[in-house]
């Protein structure tokens, strides 16, 4: 049986990429969380087939780190990156998607140079093991789920605790908190179960707007959705009909928020419970402040709150994987003048909006002139850049958007400072009259002193 090292701190990532391996390729499975254990194991010299990381991890560039080590210590071991943000050569395959199993078998086999006939006529077991945390997600076990229980040193018996069609995520706790790490299922039902469990991060993401999911859950769950589409956007730049599904159910569930959460201080509270990204933050803070003014205007209405909701989920996509790599970011302009950041990467940052436009362009059923408001979201009617002064030569909804930002980020910057004394309301309208003098934006700021705290 090969042998392959994961280095992945995603469980349910680990999970599902170790039991797609074992049943698709056969092969056995180690998994390291940092790059550390990695080459620990690696420098006792194990018999591994081929290193499988995770691009980024912990704002380090992991996949780079493990094929430095390789090429240093002279091992002729095949490297698979997962992610394209890591700084390998071409020649080392880098899966873009970090939930696209099927690439990541294909490409495990083609570097064991394992066919699609192996593949068909591997030897496996009359009960194959499955990791008892993906069946939490699942709402129908497409077949029937054994228990092992050993009975001795070389014989153990299988007690069937879920029959086909039953719901185990209401009996799954008990076994968790026994300490059993996996169920089993009749091998020929292996793949079956294993495509079923693939799905977990998107059957979460289907259930978010059900009533009685908690606030706290829809927004952690809806900031999984928006990786997985900043992901994808950022790869192929296109919009697909996954990201439109995951898309539609996370506008969805943040609707549901906003509108659930009578104060900014509840969402505040909310977001600070969930330690959520400074971006996902900002992003949710804005979406809460441009509702208000819609409601506040008086030529506000429904679909201008349905739009703006819209534009505000879709507008900084392009930022979130630098984001993601470099956590400590906050504030765009100046991320500008970081010194951390590639010129690429800043490129990035100056277009983000034209980005995101263009993206959304093909999106069937787009809001009339969304993607106009997200290309002058600050100010530039190119989408390119950041504006220094406001003109009226733009939509109004992207003045909301403008306004909104503004306020949410002054807001947070005081936050962050401690000052209690600058957290007044008044003092924030204030100075937003000041920096936005035309009188279009002055009546957008003005409805902020009714907002509630």
């Amino acid at each position: 049986m090969s042998q392959a090292l994961i280095i992945s701190d995603n469980e349910v990532l680990n999970d599902l990429y170790s039991v797609n391996l074992e049943v698709y390729t056969g092969t056995n499975v180690t998994v390291k969380r940092n790059c550390d254990e990695a080459i620990e194991l690696l420098d006792l010299h194990p018999n591994i087939d081929v290193v499988i990381s995770l691009c980024m991890l912990e704002d380090i560039d992991s996949g780079a780190i493990i094929y430095q080590h390789l090429i240093e210590n002279d091992m002729d071991i095949p490297l698979i990156v997962i992610g394209k943000k890591s700084d390998v050569p071409p020649e080392i395959p880098q899966i873009s998607g970090c939930y696209d199993f099927k690439k990541l078998v294909r490409s495990v086999a083609k570097v064991l140079e394992i066919t699609a006939k192996d593949m068909a006529v591997l030897s496996v077991p009359e009960y194959y093991p499955i990791p008892i945390k993906l069946f939490y997600n699942i709402q129908a076990v497409p077949c029937d789920v054994f228990f092992k229980i050993k009975k001795s040193l070389v014989e153990s018996e299988y007690l069937k605790i879920f029959f086909r069609g039953d719901l185990p995520s209401l009996g799954i706790k008990k076994y968790i908190d026994e300490g059993v790490h996996f169920l089993y299922v009749d091998s020929l039902k292996r793949l079956e179960m294993i495509n079923l469990a693939s799905e977990c991060i998107i059957s979460e993401l289907r259930n978010i707007n059900n009533p009685s999911v908690s606030d706290e859950k829809k927004l952690e769950v809806v900031e999984q959705g928006i990786e997985i589409i900043a992901n994808k956007l950022f790869e192929t730049k296109e919009v697909n009909d996954e990201i439109i599904k995951i898309s539609e159910i996370c506008r969805e569930a943040i609707k549901d928020v906003v509108e659930s959460n009578p104060s900014l201080d509840s969402i505040m509270n909310l977001l600070t419970t969930n330690r959520a990204s400074y971006l996902y933050s900002h992003s949710i803070i804005a979406t809460y402040v441009a509702t208000h003014i819609i409601k506040t205007v008086s030529w506000g209405g429904d679909s201008h709150i349905d739009k703006i909701n819209f534009v505000f989920f879709f507008h900084d996509m392009f930022l979130a994987p630098i984001y993601t790599k470099y956590p400590e970011l906050k504030y765009e302009e100046e991320a500008l003048f970081n010194n951390k950041l590639s010129e690429d990467e800043k490129e990035v940052i100056l277009s983000h909006a034209r980005l995101a436009a263009d993206a959304l362009i093909k999106y069937p059923r787009l809001p009339l002139g969304a993607d106009q408001i997200i290309l002058q979201h600050h100010g530039m009617t190119n989408g390119q850049g950041f504006a220094m002064n406001f003109k009226d030569d733009i939509s109004p909804l992207a003045k909301v958007m403008i306004i909104s930002e503004a306020f949410t980020e002054e807001l947070l910057r005081n936050l962050e400072e401690g000052n209690e004394s600058i957290l007044s309301k008044n003092d924030i309208v204030a100075q937003l009259k000041s920096r936005y003098s035309k009188s279009t934006y002055i009546k957008i700021v003005e409805t902020l002193t009714e907002i509630k705290f």
